[in-house]
């Protein structure tokens, strides 16, 4: 591990912190977390799990992902739909989409719900336009 490096203890630590300071954990309190199941039920999920590949930058302290919001569609399909990065007990981000950084937690959870609508909506309309061909 390199000077900014971080132990997988260490990112833990990192991301209470963050979810609290963010105030992102009461969002993320209202949906499960995501199944190690191979078939999931279509719906909103979030993972907790942190990528050791993330925990050391080699130049700047690591910003690992802490949290990631996870959409399931009805084939089961994973739509990641946005997630939180901390950086050093200094900085966390708010993100949904690419690369879109969100200000607020509140902001930041209406855009994932409505980012999760249109994912819903999108397979309503393939569902209608299938059912018309049938």
């Amino acid at each position: 591990m390199g000077r900014y490096g971080l132990t997988l203890s260490d990112a833990r630590n990192l991301q209470r912190w963050a979810l609290e300071v963010s105030g992102a954990k009461k969002f993320l309190d209202t949906i499960p977390k995501i199944p190690k199941t191979k078939k999931i039920k279509p719906g909103l999920y979030v993972s907790y799990e942190i990528d050791e590949n993330e925990l050391d930058d080699g130049i700047d302290y690591a910003a690992p992902c802490i949290a990631s919001i996870i959409a399931i569609d009805n084939d089961g399909n994973q739509v990641y739909i946005g997630l939180i990065r901390a950086y050093n007990w200094e900085s966390y981000w708010l993100e949904v989409g690419e690369d879109e950084q969100v200000d607020t937690a509140e902001n930041w959870w209406g855009l994932i719900l409505k980012e999760y609508e249109g994912i819903k909506s999108r397979e309503e309309l393939m569902d209608n336009a299938y059912e018309e061909q049938s």
